[in-house]
């Protein structure tokens, strides 16, 4: 007759008889996943370039003088085929590039333009690599250091090839610019794309007024009719005062989001149960979301045009603007009345049907001098301003937004011209309207 320490003994041999080569088959099953595309005999296909005509046959084209600039995004299949890698993957876009330099002068290319952020093609080269096929890694390499972009151009020569950017969906504001004889060369293309919409996008842009009711305004009337416009956004009714109206930008179509893009902001996303599911998932573990939603705020009777955003590494943290196409125009170019101010958290509210907002920092002026400064290192600012309208707020009597933040402003409105053409810091005029406080 067993013993009870003898049973026990032997019932504790056999469970680790028996979880033990439970255990085996498990961490068997774990190590093995990184062995499945061997085992399964996957393997990559060997890059085939011979899609390149299709992609070149869509290319927009610019000519600047002598200078003839063609551009393509390729899509996720395009790369995967041409470079025999999945690009996509890792968060890369292919665009092609096709210069023709007839010219006297060398051209440099500037491919920090094209996106500050580019992948190298070395450093793609690394990211793009699998441990079990050193013959397809070496034929990508190859591919990428033989097809990238060269960086200057000869005169009286051509030259194409690949930058590799972030990977964006909906629409791409790409922008290639060149130095060459003294001066630089912008050659900008919005280039739509399939995927991920961006909410500009369901904007109809030529039906924002009636026909016949945009009015052309001088330099005067133009300050007095911003001194006119109301002091703030509102919600759908027309009820309540929500963030101030504290910036106008003066600019034509692309041209304005041009500037924005070159500085590192992005477009938000349509407010949708995906894009708030994408929120509220960041929003949970602390990480970014570089084109999220803007909630809605309205003037002219309707909500924002266009709306742009600085993210910082968290979605609670960003930089943020909304934009208003206004019913007048001065020197051809549109008015664009806005308003910007500085995320610094978010808070639940019954005020929306996602429940959930942004909290603003309350000094919205430092966020209105933020974007100055970034216009102005775009090179493409001709003048700036200010002028009354929005009504002081101080912190002995604050006003608040629609959500109940507060904020203090000495009341200005921030005017910034953006030009066509590059000017020297020197070169930008100061409208001597009114003064800010802090100049």
């Amino acid at each position: 007759m067993a013993s009870n320490a003898t049973r026990t003994q032997v019932t504790s041999d056999a469970a680790s008889g028996l979880a033990w080569p439970r255990m085996t088959r498990s961490l068997a099953v774990i190590l093995a996943i990184p062995f499945m595309p061997m085992l399964c005999g996957c393997s990559r296909a060997p890059p085939d370039p011979s899609g390149k005509d299709l992609f070149a046959s869509r290319a927009m084209t610019q000519r600047q003088g002598p200078v003839t600039v063609s551009s393509a995004v390729l899509s996720d299949d395009e790369s995967r085929r041409y470079f025999g890698a999945e690009l996509a993957d890792e968060g890369i876009q292919a665009i092609w590039l096709s210069v023709e330099n007839s010219g006297d002068a060398t051209l440099y290319y500037l491919p920090v333009t094209t996106d500050p952020s580019y992948y190298a093609p070395s450093e793609a080269a690394q990211l793009l690599h699998t441990w079990w096929s050193d013959e397809a890694n070496i034929a990508t390499d190859a591919v990428l250091a033989r097809d990238a972009m060269p960086d200057l151009i000869r005169p009286r020569q051509s030259a194409a090839g690949f930058v590799l950017t972030h990977r964006e969906g909906g629409l791409k504001f790409l922008n290639a610019s060149f130095i060459g004889a003294g001066r630089q060369l912008d050659f900008r293309f919005v280039v739509p794309l399939g995927g991920r919409n961006y909410a500009v996008q369901k904007i109809d842009f030529s039906g924002l007024h009636p026909p016949g009711t945009i009015e052309a305004v001088d330099l005067a009337s133009l300050r007095a009719r911003l001194e006119l416009l109301p002091c703030c956004t509102t919600n759908e009714a027309g009820k309540g005062l929500g963030d101030p109206l504290n910036l106008v930008i003066v600019g034509s179509g692309a041209e304005v989001i041009f500037p924005f893009i070159s500085r590192g902001w992005r477009l938000d996303e349509p407010l949708d149960l995906h894009s708030i599911y994408r929120t509220i998932r960041a929003f949970l573990f602390g990480s970014e979301y570089l084109t999220a939603p803007v909630s809605p705020l309205h003037v002219f009777g309707r909500a924002q045009d266009a709306s742009l955003q600085k993210a910082r590494d968290k979605i609670s943290l960003r930089n943020h603007l909304r934009l208003w196409q206004a019913p007048f125009t001065i020197e051809g170019q549109q008015v664009w009345v806005g308003q910007i101010s500085r995320d610094i958290g978010i808070k639940l509210t019954t005020q929306s049907w996602y429940l959930t907002t942004h909290r603003i920092s309350p000094d919205v002026d430092q966020d209105r001098y933020y974007l100055l400064q970034d216009l102005v290192l775009t090179g493409v600012v001709s003048r700036f301003g200010f002028v009354r309208g929005v009504g002081t707020s101080t912190p002995a009597d604050q006003r608040t937004n629609l959500t109940g933040d507060s904020y203090l402003t000495d009341g200005l409105r921030l005017v910034v011209f953006l030009s066509a053409h590059r000017r020297r810091l020197s070169e930008i005029e100061f409208l001597d309207w009114e003064r800010p406080p802090s100049l």
